[in-house]
Order: structure tokens, then sequence, then C-alpha cells
């Protein structure tokens, strides 16, 4: 029995009982200021969306999820907070160049959702949105993925070699994150198993720096 839901009507032949568990935590995804202060009002965790930026983090999230806390008596460090990141990472610029190039695209998909529009207006590159959904209109996904200037992407992507990701990661979103996902590294284990060797120490060194 909760505030909004009673599942009471479960015959005994199918109940398993008591559960000598703690109740699962139930976290939520939110991007504009009034979810993000409900998931700090009743959130265990928030899930930050993929087209986030520093700024956004800063000036968005942290700001409205901390209201939203406050509101039920909570703070924020009662909650997760879950931020994925566009890692652009590699031994040599051309593997670098390549997973920016991806993130461009990503960044393009995602940023034609009119919603979002805001976050390309807080670090100064008005209309992005607009530009983009126009590309997308005409069908031209490479003019979409145009659209984002390298100057653009810089907000969005964390570029740098194996030895560097980790202290660049930390240094992005110490204070911000609880938890960072790197949004390819799924993709590039799919690609090439071996690469998860190269995942592991990092997730290690940004965990030891927390």
């Amino acid at each position: 029995e909760g505030r909004f839901w009673n599942l009471s009507l479960l015959p005994a032949q199918w109940s398993p009982g008591a559960i000598d568990a703690p109740d699962p935590p139930v976290d939520v995804a939110a991007v504009n200021p009034w979810m993000l202060r409900m998931a700090g009002e009743v959130a265990d965790g928030v899930h930050v969306h993929p087209l986030n930026t520093p700024t956004y983090l800063r000036e968005t999230v942290l700001p409205n999820v901390a209201e939203g806390a406050a509101s039920a008596g909570r703070s924020r460090s009662d909650l997760q907070l879950l931020v994925p990141c566009f890692t652009a990472v590699g031994d040599d610029g051309a593997e670098q160049e390549r997973w920016r190039e991806l993130a461009r695209v990503q960044v393009a998909f995602y940023g034609s959702t009119p919603n979002y529009g805001f976050v390309f207006d807080q670090i100064g590159f008005e209309g992005t949105t607009a530009r983009i959904r126009e590309r997308q209109k005409a069908g031209d996904l490479a003019g979409m993925a145009a659209v984002i200037s390298d100057d653009i992407l810089e907000h969005f992507v964390v570029t740098a070699t194996w030895d560097d990701l980790a202290e660049r990661l930390a240094a992005r979103y110490d204070g911000i994150a609880d938890r960072v996902v790197a949004y390819f590294a799924g993709a590039a284990w799919t690609a090439d198993p071996a690469s998860l060797q190269r995942w592991q120490p990092v997730a290690a060194d940004v965990r030891g720096r927390a």
C-alpha cells in the first residue's frame, strides 16, 4: 500500500509472502525543471538525459533537484544523481575523432527535441534546435549533425586518451554526479569485447577519486 497505488489483489497461492530485502530504489528520468523538482521530492535517484552540459547540470539540474528535495524535508545528498557522458577516448587522434563524430550525431538527434532546446541556449547557441529540425524535416541526417559545430560539441563530450580519461571525468563531474555512465562503453564493448579491459581501470580510478 502506498500513496498512489494499492496492490492487494493477489491470491494467496501466488503470494511470495514477505520479502527479506529492503525496498528497491525508485529512480526517475528528468530533463526539465518541474520534472527535476518532482524527482528531488519523491525519487531515490535521478537519471540525467545524455544531452547534458556542465552548465545545464549546475544551473538546471542541481538547483531544481535540491529545491524539490527541500520541499519534502530532504537534501540533495538523499538522492543519487546518475549522469551519462559522451566520451571520445582513444590512444590517438583518429580514434578519438571517430567517437567525437558519433557523439555529434547523437547530440543532433537528441537536440532535435523542441523541449530540449534550452540546453543549447544556456551555452550561447540559441536557435540550434530550430536549425537541426530544419534539416530533420528535409530528411538530411548529415545536415543535422553538421549543425553541431566543434564549439558546441565541446560542451557535451569528454575527449581524452585512456591515460587521462579518469582525470578528465573527475574534473568535469566532481561535486555533481554520484555515478557517471560512459554512453559509448557498451557500443565499444560490443564491437571489441577486449575493450572492457580498458574501461575497468578507468572506472576504478574514478571511483577512487570520489
